[in-house]
This record gives structure tokens, C-alpha cells and sequence, in this order.
């Protein structure tokens, strides 16, 4: 009988270490998520700002090609219904290649930093 109190001991100071774990794997659990929400968030708000300030910048570069344009055909509608074909041209080659383009490096980028931190902490 007397390993038996020393068993009940050991099985009651694994029971504790392992509640401790528990709470130490949720802690990381937690932290790990929020590290790997926070760049996913910066990730987004800094491509959204990017894309905004390129399409303004792309609106004025169209309008400066189309008013060049126009001037050089001495015509205002031939010259933005030029550069208007263009960039709707431009928009049918996008739409064709996003998978390419927009969705295989996004899916690309979501794995890698969603998947790969296994790897780091070994």
C-alpha cells in the first residue's frame, strides 16, 4: 500500500503539470492567432492603400494620355475613346489571368503564414 499513496501523489502532480500546459498551450494558442491576425490585417489595410493611390494615380495618367491623345488625332472623343479601349483591353487581360495574378499568391501568402509558423518554432 505504500506505493499506492506515492502513485496517487505522482498521478495528482501530472495531473496539475498537465492543467498548467493546457493553459499554457491556450495562452500560446491565443498569441500565436493574434501575431498572425495582425499581419494579415497590415497586410490588407497596406494593399488597400496601395491600390487606392495607384488607381488615382492611374485615373490621372489616363486623363493626361487621353488629353495628349487628343490632341495629337485633333479629336477630344477619339482621344479618350482610345485610351478608354485600352484600359478596358487592360481590365479583359486582368480578368482573364486572376487566378494567375490575384488568387494563387493570395492563396500562397494565407498558407504560408497561417501554415508555416509550425515550422519556426521548432
Amino acid at each position: 500500500m505504500f506505493s499506492n499513496s506515492k502513485n496517487i501523489e505522482s498521478i495528482g502532480k501530472l495531473f496539475l503539470e498537465f492543467k498548467k500546459y493546457l493553459e499554457l498551450q491556450k495562452e500560446f494558442i491565443k498569441l500565436d492567432a493574434t501575431e498572425k491576425l495582425t499581419v494579415i490585417l497590415t497586410t490588407v489595410f497596406t494593399v488597400v492603400v496601395l491600390l487606392l493611390l495607384g488607381s488615382i494615380t492611374l485615373l490621372f495618367l489616363a486623363f493626361a494620355m487621353a488629353y495628349y491623345a487628343s490632341e495629337a488625332f485633333e479629336s477630344t472623343l477619339i482621344g479618350f475613346g482610345l485610351i478608354a479601349a485600352i484600359v478596358l483591353l487592360l481590365a479583359i487581360i486582368f480578368y482573364f489571368n486572376r487566378n494567375r495574378m490575384v488568387v494563387r499568391p493570395l492563396a500562397r501568402f494565407m498558407a504560408r503564414i497561417l501554415l508555416d509558423n509550425e515550422n519556426e518554432h521548432k
